[in-house]
């Protein structure tokens, strides 16, 4: 015989299941951070990998070097992702750091969850996520790959069609 629950039961899983999903966003937000990260490390390390006449490595210029020193000791500021929350999405945003104006400008929408299950959808727009579900954060193995750093992309290349 199944189990029926009150309506106050109802609502605290209801309640729990969405305070899961926003801290599964927040960790996707920091995921993708970290992907930035790596692949701006690695850009700067291909780059002073260049060999001379002698095979020796070159220098790093002086902004690959001020960048690699913010990287190491975690001033780094690259690219951030924030959460804004609609009534059905909460919308992840890309912000690039403008050393002009000393400020984070908005960069675009990375992706959509859908605050009640969890399901992340590619932006179609800035106002409204693509048709199919790329992953479900409820589904173990959907949720451990998404917020591993080494499988979501900051660019959104693991948001296509799989």
């Amino acid at each position: 015989m199944p189990t029926v629950l009150t309506k106050q039961e109802r609502d605290r899983v209801i309640g729990s299941l969405q305070e899961h999903v926003l801290e599964w966003t927040e960790q996707l937000c920091d995921s993708l951070a970290e992907n930035y990260k790596r692949y701006h490390r690695r850009m700067i390390e291909s780059n002073a990998a260049r060999f001379n006449g002698d095979g020796q490595r070159q220098d790093l210029s002086r902004y690959a070097q001020e960048q690699l020193d913010a990287l190491n000791d975690g001033t780094f500021k690259g690219m951030k992702f924030s959460i804004t929350t609609g009534k059905k999405y909460h919308k992840i945003i890309s912000h690039d750091w403008c050393d002009r104006n000393n400020e984070w400008r908005s960069g675009g929408v990375h992706a959509f969850v859908n605050k009640h299950t969890g399901e992340i959808y590619k932006a179609a727009s800035w106002a409204s996520p693509a048709k199919h579900v790329r992953y479900d954060l409820r589904v173990i193995r959907d949720r451990e790959y998404v917020l591993n750093p080494d499988n979501c992309g900051w660019s959104g290349g693991y948001l296509y069609m799989r």
